[in-house]
């Protein structure tokens, strides 16, 4: 005998969408449904001769039931029916909601939370890149949760952001949540990453393969779930303006960032702000004031602070301590004096010839064993995040840190593309 929650999933299995809310119209409920006989099915409107021969073979469907209920346990994935009080209540007023939510990572009430849909191109430009990981890093500092997918390009310089400052974020994918969208190591670490830091969440059960064609489905959960959507880039082709659509008819509002008239990889964003569909975004806080009085964890908005009347002194560092949440063992941060003096040695270093080097072995004080990896690693040349990842092993949650704390203490270079290189010179 099924339990209820298997009820839920084996109707979620068998039939698309659309049709198992046709069956569960009908039937009134999953179990009702499970127990019928072909004449009840017939009288489905929708349901074709080959679904009612799945829903009808009962022992095939119901091995698939438990292997996915065993697949949820050895996993960790949280399951969330429709029926369920931690079901997320956006969900339940959009026109073809999931049956079932299947969850990895850390519990989000996503109904509390003032979530942000973030969406944009795979082949981005390094200006879309830059700031979907400027903007999901801000609006994540600033108390709001980022959605997003795990693609490529602006998904994936997203969840960047989210997790430079700390997280958490959420990831909505088209396939199971134990399937990376590409399948490497950086990849399959992004993904341990992210459900360490905030939630991975799939409408298809584990093992499910990333198939293009789920993502029309997939679309109008993702904004579903948010408040508001925000489209970072997209040429005049792109599944964002489908992502833009589904907003729009959820009557969620579109915000997109301008972009140069000639850049190709934002024709399509361009678009929808000539037309009217989205709304220009200069700011983070363009997306959040409406929302402020609402979602109480988002922090005061930074113009409402006071104001400095001189500007902090150069050598003060203030963005590290935020982002060393996203740094693994607090045994390997640098104390704080230790990040004040690090401009002085840069300096000393930087204004040397190539032939002077720092011994790390002499300088744990100064650089965390992760910093260490990546400055060893960038002797060679200028590198991606994922190149230094695989390169030296270390995680890319903690390469991501490393680099973060060495850029903004000088002693690294962001390029364009993504793309890292140090002056100084170690061994």
């Amino acid at each position: 005998m099924l339990s209820v929650t298997k009820f839920w999933v084996w109707l979620s299995i068998v039939c698309p969408p659309d049709t198992a809310w046709q069956v569960y119209r009908h039937f009134g409920s999953p179990e009702k449904a499970y127990f019928a006989d072909t004449a009840e099915y017939q009288a489905v409107e929708g349901l074709t001769a080959r679904q009612i021969a799945q829903m009808e073979d009962r022992t095939t469907a119901t091995q698939r039931v438990e292997q996915i209920l065993a697949d949820c346990d050895r996993l960790g994935v949280h399951i969330s029916t429709w029926q369920d009080a931690d079901y997320p209540e956006r969900l339940r007023n959009i026109y073809t909601p999931p049956m079932v939510l299947y969850l990895l990572g850390r519990p989000l009430r996503l109904e509390e939370e003032c979530a942000i849909a973030m969406a944009g191109s795979r082949r981005c430009s390094a200006y879309g890149r830059s700031m979907a990981e400027k903007f999901s890093r801000d609006l994540t500092r600033q108390g709001a949760l980022v959605v997003t997918g795990m693609a490529p390009g602006c998904d994936e310089a997203a969840l960047i952001g989210a997790m430079r400052a700390g997280g958490p974020a959420a990831a909505l994918l088209p396939g199971g949540v134990d399937v990376p969208f590409v399948d490497n190591a950086y990849y399959r670490q992004l993904y341990r990453d992210v459900s360490s830091l905030g939630t991975l969440i799939s409408t298809y059960p584990p093992g499910t393969a990333n198939d293009h064609a789920h993502f029309r489905f997939r679309n109008p959960v993702l904004t579903g779930l948010c408040v508001v959507t925000f489209c970072i880039e997209a040429p005049a082709r792109s599944g964002v303006l489908q992502v833009a659509a589904c907003a729009h008819d959820q009557q969620r509002t579109v915000y997109t960032i301008p972009a140069n008239l000639t850049s190709t990889s934002a024709a399509g964003t361009n678009a929808l702000l000539c037309s009217g569909l989205a709304l220009p975004v200069m700011s983070v806080e363009d997306l959040l004031l409406p929302y402020r009085e609402s979602y109480t964890r988002l922090t005061t908005a930074p113009s409402a602070a006071p104001k400095r009347k001189t500007p902090p002194p150069k050598s003060a560092v203030t963005e590290p301590e935020q982002t060393a949440q996203f740094t693994a063992p607090k045994a390997e941060k640098s104390p704080a004096s230790e990040v004040e003096t690090a401009p002085s040695q840069q300096k000393k270093v930087d204004s040397g010839e190539k032939s002077d080097y720092i011994d790390l072995r002499k300088s744990r004080a100064t650089f965390t064993d992760d910093e260490q990896a990546v400055l060893l690693a960038l002797q060679a040349g200028e590198k991606s995040a994922e190149e230094l990842t695989a390169e030296t092993g270390v995680p890319s949650a903690r390469v991501l840190a490393a680099l973060t704390l060495l850029t903004l203490r000088g002693y690294v270079e962001e390029l364009s593309g993504g793309r890292f290189k140090t002056e100084l010179r170690v061994k």
